[in-house]
C-alpha cells in the first residue's frame, strides 16, 4: 500500500484467524519464537519471560489478556514475538513487553478518517482494548490499544488512557 499523507503505519498480524494491528511506532522488533521461561504464580496471560538484549522481557498472550479463545496452541514455526515499547499510565514512563502472535501479515498505511469505532455488541474482543477497526481489502483489521493491553495493572474497570 502506498504511503500517503496523514496515514499511520500499522503492523498487522493474525490471532485466532482474525487480523489485528499495532501501531508501528510501538514496535521495536519482531523475533522468531524462542523458549519462554515460565514465571510461577504469574497472571494466566503472562506466558513467561525471555532474554531480550540482556534484559528480562515479559511475554504476554494477547488472546488471553483480551478475552479471545486462548485454547489454541501457538505454532512454534509460524508464531513470533512482537517486542513493543508502550506507555504505562504516565506518558513519560514506557515499558518493553513481548506479544506472542500467530504470524505477522504486513505493514499497512491507514488514514485516521478510515478508522471506525469497534461495535460494542457481539465482538470477539473487548472494545475497551481497541483503538478502532478499518477495512483492508476484503477483511477488517482491529487496532489494539497497547497502552491498555500491556499496562499490567489495567483492568476493564479502569479508565486510564
Amino acid at each position: 500500500m502506498a504511503n500517503y499523507s496523514g496515514a499511520t503505519p500499522y503492523l498487522s498480524f493474525w490471532l485466532n484467524d482474525e487480523l489485528f494491528a499495532y501501531k508501528v511506532e510501538d514496535v521495536i522488533e519482531v523475533l522468531e519464537m524462542q523458549k519462554i521461561t515460565v514465571v510461577p504464580k504469574s497472571q494466566p496471560y503472562i506466558m513467561g519471560v525471555i532474554n531480550f538484549r540482556g534484559e528480562i522481557l515479559p511475554v504476554i498472550d494477547v488472546r488471553q489478556k483480551c478475552g479471545l479463545d486462548a485454547g489454541k496452541v501457538f505454532d512454534p514455526v509460524d508464531s513470533v514475538i512482537v517486542v513493543l515499547e508502550v506507555c504505562k499510565d504516565d506518558p513519560d514512563y514506557r515499558i518493553t513487553v513481548g506479544s506472542i502472535v500467530e504470524r505477522v501479515s504486513d505493514v499497512v498505511q491507514v488514514k485516521p478518517i478510515d478508522i471506525k469505532p469497534v461495535p460494542e455488541f457481539d465482538t470477539k474482543i473487548n472494545a475497551e482494548y481497541t483503538e478502532g477497526i478499518f477495512s483492508h481489502g476484503d477483511r477488517f483489521i482491529t487496532i489494539l490499544d497497547t497502552t491498555k493491553i500491556f499496562s499490567l495493572g489495567y483492568t476493564s474497570s479502569n479508565n486510564t488512557k
